[in-house]
């Protein structure tokens, strides 16, 4: 019993320096291009392109500067819509649209060989309320399967010191399989409502892990008593929203909001891109965003980083590239020295202008 109480501790120790990473102190990784991740961000925004099809991937990499391996995220998916012939039996604008996506997710801590897998497929149906406004109510879901492992010849035990200045000795250790596998199911609607060409509104709410699967090494292990509690992944709720309105022809501001709860953790992230167009250039605009990241910490919400974005955008290509700046008390150590993401999507064929939701 003893040593399982050891074995215990490890392994909430290794998710703790897991949680740690996502700077929210929740269990799932973040991305502070969020919605340069539509589906990991909410279901209901599978085919909220103007195209017919859309690939895209992300990289997020945290204090490269400080560790030899430091610790990795990586997204790579696709969607695919269709517009549903709508009540004149045409294929004109002001249409339903039906979607459907996958996406591969992986967030590593190579120090530990600790790595959580994702693979899901997602689907949507986008309704239009409105034609004049382009008003659409979407509603998707995911359904998933996660893979956790550890590979535990990198970690060592007590009982393998040898008195001296080693872990040398074999362990005694009764350690559970280090790979499990389980279903992971979200839910998600979005609201969108365009106006006018140069001005749209958007609003999302997403439940993730509402299935709140057993991610536990331990309790699948028969060996375990029958008392001891699963460890369970919580719950996420996920409330997002922005704005795109043009102040001329060549300038559009796009205000966005992000707002994170799963267990007791809390996280919102704020802020406003600028995207300014080249005159006669076939499409070619930049991006320029700053942003605020806060969270709750022990009961209190304060600010935790500051986040710069810039992107190039040139004819249904888009590429990001953001820095976050850590305010906390670590950004004193030689680990705080920020984090580094990388975006590009791509969407085809596009049949209009009209987005369900910001591009970046």
């Amino acid at each position: 019993m003893q040593r399982h109480k050891r074995l215990n501790r490890l392994i909430v120790c290794i998710f703790s320096v897991v949680f740690f990473t996502c700077d929210s102190n929740g269990q799932d990784a973040q991305f502070s291009q969020f919605y340069a991740n539509p589906l990991y961000l909410n279901p209901a925004l599978t085919g909220s392109h103007s195209g017919t099809f859309r690939v895209m991937t992300s990289y997020r990499s945290q204090w490269a500067a400080a560790l030899d391996n430091p610790f990795t995220t990586y997204t790579a998916g696709g969607d695919i819509r269709f517009t549903l012939r709508n009540d004149r039996g045409s294929y004109t604008t002001g249409n339903d649209v039906a979607a459907v996506g996958i996406q591969f997710f992986s967030d590593r801590v190579s120090q530990f060989d600790y790595d959580v897998n994702h693979l899901a497929l997602f689907g949507a149906f986008h309704k239009l309320l409105d034609d004049d406004s382009n008003q659409y109510l979407s509603a998707g879901f995911q359904l998933g399967l996660g893979q956790r492992g550890v590979n535990y010849e990198d970690l060592t035990f007590q009982d393998q010191f040898d008195g001296v200045d080693q872990y040398n000795f074999p362990t005694q250790e009764s350690l559970p399989a280090n790979s499990i596998a389980y279903p992971d199911l979200a839910l998600g609607i979005h609201y969108s409502i365009q106006p006018k060409p140069e001005r749209g509104f958007y609003l999302g709410v997403a439940y993730h892990h509402w299935n709140q699967p057993n991610i536990s090494f331990f309790d699948r292990d028969l060996t375990i008593t029958d008392n001891y509690e699963p460890f369970k992944l919580q719950s996420k709720l996920s409330i997002h929203g922005g704005m795109s309105f043009e102040r001329s022809d060549l300038l559009v501001i796009q205000p966005r909001i992000i707002f994170i709860q799963q267990g007791q953790a809390n996280t919102a992230i704020a802020g406003t891109n600028l995207k300014y167009r080249m005159i006669d250039s076939e499409g070619v605009a930049f991006h320029l965003g700053g942003w605020l990241r806060g969270s709750s910490d022990l009961g209190s919400f304060k600010p935790t980083d500051f986040i710069a974005t810039v992107g190039f955008e040139k004819s249904g290509l888009l590429i990001g590239l953001s820095y976050d700046y850590f305010l906390r008390k670590i950004s004193n150590s030689p680990l705080g020295r920020g984090t580094f993401e990388f975006s590009i999507s791509y969407i085809g064929e596009h049949q209009d202008e009209n987005n369900i939701c910001p591009e970046f």
